[in-house]
Formats: C-alpha cells, sequence, structure tokens
C-alpha cells in the first residue's frame, strides 16, 4: 500500500510543466484511454506549487476520515472485514487516478481524496490483526517488522517512479504507468492476503492445536471492560504523549516523502530519474533500522535490566534528536550538496526511525491491548488532522524555491520534535493502563491474563470467515 501512497511525489515531477526552478525531462510516450479523452504526455499539466501541494495532500485527507471507522467497524465484525475493503478500493481507485488526471484537475483531486478513504480503513485493523495473533515478547520483532514493509514499499516506488517516467517502449509509457505498475503488484499482495488473512486463531481452519494453546496462554489481551471509558482515554497522558508523537512523525516523514523530491531537484538540479534512486537511500536505511530495532530491543532490554517504559523513552529521544540534528545540518549549510541531503534525510529517516519503531509506536499495544483497533484507529485519526497539512503548508511557505523558505519548513519540524522529545520525556509509558481492563481482573501480562479467546471464542461468531 505504500506504494500507492508514495509514488505521487515522483509523479508530479514527471506530470507537471516546468515553472521557475523546477524542471521537467520530456517523454512523447502515451498510455490508451478513452477515445473522447486526450491523451497528456510527461510535463503537458499546468500545475502552480499550491495546486501540487493540494494534490499531494489530498490521499491524506481522505485517509483522516476514515481511521476511527476502520478500528469501529475492526472492534465489531474483525479486521478482515475493513482491511479488504480497503485492500480493493484502495487498487481500484488508484487505477483510475490517470484517467481522472486528463478529465480535470479536480477529478484527480477527487481520486486521490476516496483512495485515502479506502486507505484509511486499515489503520485500525492493523492492530487488531496484531492483537489476536502475539504475545508481548513478540510484539516489538513482529510489529517493528510488518511496519517496515512500508519502507520497503517507498523503496521500490522512488527509483521505479523515476524509471517509469522516462520509459518509452514503442511509443507506450510516461507518467501514467507510475500508477498502472504499482497497482497491477499490489493486486498480488491483496489476493494474498485474501485467501491467508484471519481475524482470529479461532477462524483459521489449519492452525495447529499447539499453535492454538500457545496463543491461548500467552496473548497479551485480557477481559474488558463492559463501557468503553472514553474519557479515561482521552485524559490519559501516556496516550496523549503517544498520539503527540505520532502527529510529529507524520508531519515529519509527509515533509520528506512529498516535499524534499521537490527541494533536490530545484534546489541541486537534480533530474527526476536519479533523483528518485537517490532517494530511496534513505528508505532503504530506514528499512534496515525498523528490522534492527525488532530483533535487538528485546536483547537490549534484557542486557540492561531496564524497564520497558524507560527503554522506549530512551530510543525516542534518540530518535528525536538524530531527527533535530539531521535537519540542522541542512539548515546552517549555505552550500548544501546532493550527498549532504541524502546523508542528512537518511539520518532523519533512518536514527530518527529508532523514536517511532524501537520507541513510541509498540506502545500501543502495552498501554490498551484489548482496544489496540480501537486507540490506533483513534490515534490516526488525530495525527493525521494535525500532520495532514504539512504537505499544503509547506507548499504555502516554498513559493520560490529558496534556501530561506526552505528553512523555515526544516524549522518546523525541528520545533515539534524538540517539544514531543520532552513531553513523551515526561509522560511516555509503556505500563499497562488500568482503564483498559476489567476492574476485578489483576493487570498483568501472562498466563492469567488469557481470557481474551474466551471472548475470542465467542467474537468468532459475529466474525464469520466467510465475509472475505
Amino acid at each position: 500500500m505504500a506504494m500507492l501512497r508514495d509514488n505521487l511525489g515522483i509523479a508530479l515531477l514527471c506530470m507537471s510543466k516546468p515553472v521557475g526552478n523546477l524542471t521537467c525531462e520530456l517523454n512523447e510516450a502515451t498510455m490508451p484511454t478513452l477515445p473522447w479523452i486526450d491523451r497528456k504526455q510527461n510535463c503537458e499539466f499546468e500545475w502552480d506549487s499550491a495546486t501540487r501541494g493540494r494534490i499531494l495532500g489530498s490521499f491524506l485527507y481522505g485517509y483522516v476520515l476514515t481511521t476511527m471507522v476502520g478500528g469501529i467497524i475492526s472492534n465489531s465484525y474483525g479486521a478482515k472485514l475493513p482491511f479488504m475493503v480497503a485492500g480493493y478500493g484502495n487498487v481500484i481507485i488508484h487505477l483510475l487516478c490517470p484517467l481522472a488526471a486528463q478529465v480535470h484537475t479536480e477529478l484527480f483531486f477527487a481520486c486521490r481524496l476516496v483512495q485515502g478513504m479506502f486507505a484509511g480503513l486499515m489503520a485500525g485493523p492493523f492492530f487488531q490483526l496484531f492483537s489476536a495473533w502475539m504475545s508481548e515478547d513478540e510484539a516489538s520483532i513482529l510489529l517493528s517488522f510488518a511496519f517496515s514493509g512500508y519502507s520497503f514499499g517507498t523503496i521500490m516506488i522512488y527509483p521505479m517512479s523515476g524509471a517509469l517516467c522516462n520509459s518509452n517502449i514503442h511509443g507506450y509509457g510516461g507518467w501514467s504507468l507510475i500508477f498502472y505498475v504499482p497497482a497491477t503488484i499490489s493486486i498480488l499482495f491483496i489476493l494474498y492476503w485474501h485467501l491467508y488473512l484471519y481475524d482470529v486463531p479461532d477462524n483459521h481452519p489449519k492452525i495447529s492445536p499447539e499453535e492454538y494453546e500457545y496463543l491461548l496462554q500467552n496473548v497479551g489481551i485480557s477481559a474488558e471492560p463492559p463501557v468503553i471509558p472514553w474519557l479515561s482515554i482521552f485524559t490519559s497522558l501516556p496516550f496523549i504523549a503517544y498520539v503527540m508523537c505520532y502527529s510529529a512523525f507524520l508531519w515529519n516523514i509527509f515533509t520528506m516523502m512529498n516535499n524534499m523530491p521537490m527541494f533536490m531537484q530545484t534546489m541541486l538540479s537534480i533530474p527526476t530519474n536519479e533523483s528518485g534512486y537517490l532517494y530511496c537511500i534513505p528508505f532503504i536505511l530506514m528499512f534496515l533500522t525498523r528490522n534492527f530495532n525488532a530483533t535487538t530491543y528485546p536483547i537490549i532490554r534484557n542486557c540492561t535490566g531496564l524497564s520497558n517504559t524507560v527503554c522506549r523513552k530512551l530510543y525516542c529521544c534518540f530518535g528525536c534528536i538524530m531527527v533535530i540534528t539531521s535537519l540542522l545540518s541542512i539548515i546552517f549549510e549555505e552550500n548544501v550538496t546532493k550527498w549532504h541531503v541524502v546523508a542528512a534525510i537518511s539520518i532523519n529517516l533512518a536514527l530518527g526511525d529508532f523514536a517511532y519503531s524501537g520507541g513510541f509506536f509498540p506502545t500501543l499495544l502495552d498501554l490498551a491491548p484489548n482496544y489496540a483497533g480501537l486507540l490506533s484507529g483513534v490515534s490516526t485519526f488525530i495525527a493525521f488532522v494535525v500532520a495532514c497539512p504539512a504537505t499544503y503548508v509547506n507548499s504555502i511557505i516554498i513559493k520560490q524555491n529558496t534556501k530561506d523558505e526552505w528553512n523555515t519548513v526544516l524549522w518546523i519540524i525541528i520545533i515539534l520534535f524538540t517539544f514531543i522529545m520532552f513531553f513523551y520525556l515526561i509522560f511516555g509509558s509503556a505500563k499497562l493502563q488500568l482503564w483498559s481492563v476489567a476492574k476485578l481482573e489483576v493487570p498483568e501480562r501472562g498466563p492469567l491474563r488469557s481470557t481474551i479467546y474466551n471472548a475470542s471464542r465467542n467474537m468468532s461468531t459475529i466474525r464469520p470467515s466467510h465475509l472475505f
């Protein structure tokens, strides 16, 4: 799904007519479309900076609208239903984007908005799927490994988009392939999910008795309160710290993904094709970092003897410092080179990811495993509401593509990360919150908290596997 989200940054550079110091590489190749629609080649879309920023943000605007919906549906009917609806809808709308762009800019905007709405349905179900299939010891490893898939998708799409932009096979190719090829690849993944994805162990037809018993004894969810404690959730300082970190992280990610490719092209005069290959370097390192954190976090925690909360805070602070340091290096260097920028973005995304994959992000399953899907939807909704304007705000600031304008964009991120670093250091936590469990239950992880599968078996009756 990351390929369908992140390809637009390079695609817009390939599609937009050159304005000011924005360049574009011509390509006469096109792809077939409806007979009454004029085919458009590379560099034929007359979009200014504000329009490009609005189009880039359209996916995120739609994403915000459905994140809580996905969490609520997954809590009631299982995670697979919204997950599969999101996958199929995302791909179908993505395939329509090239046609929409050639018809009208606003139709293209609407397609990306609807695509974002489908993608938003995945936010809550993702955590809900994990909550029934892993123990506490496995949480850090499996979550980090799973979310490294986003980085892997981004690694693939940047060089792929640059190459597809310049493709010309017997007159066919160009910008529209940046949409068609990733969508085709994504269809294969969705079909795999359709066949092998299950909400809970009770629904899995081939689970072994040994695995089922292991999950029964070790899964980290317990009996939940009869009523969702909304007031306790929204006044919980650890949860607030989680949401604030998530918001700042997304603001940084959206800036790096959507705006910095334009920085490399306009400020450093790097062609779109080369920019795609260079820009995948930070995401390769980010992918490696996430898997490094996944495998080493339990080892470091056991060797140091530190509590889960202390370790998460240390990881989070280290990642925040790396983000701040990397951006300061760009701000205070007047004559930046492409390798300086690539190194700074690599530090930002790779070492900064310690704050995410090793720091605050996995703690949602520690804070309230009962409400993993719901709280994932709530936190994602709030974080995206805060961070969605990033691309558009940056496009407003960057009018002339001057170094001072770009410095302003980077200072915003530095201020955000400085604030959330201290806030999480004070209020962050990785301890089970009492409001997330039934009052009569002892809030400790382990076999005594295995009542989830009593609930799981009951919920299986309202989570029929034939839905998907």
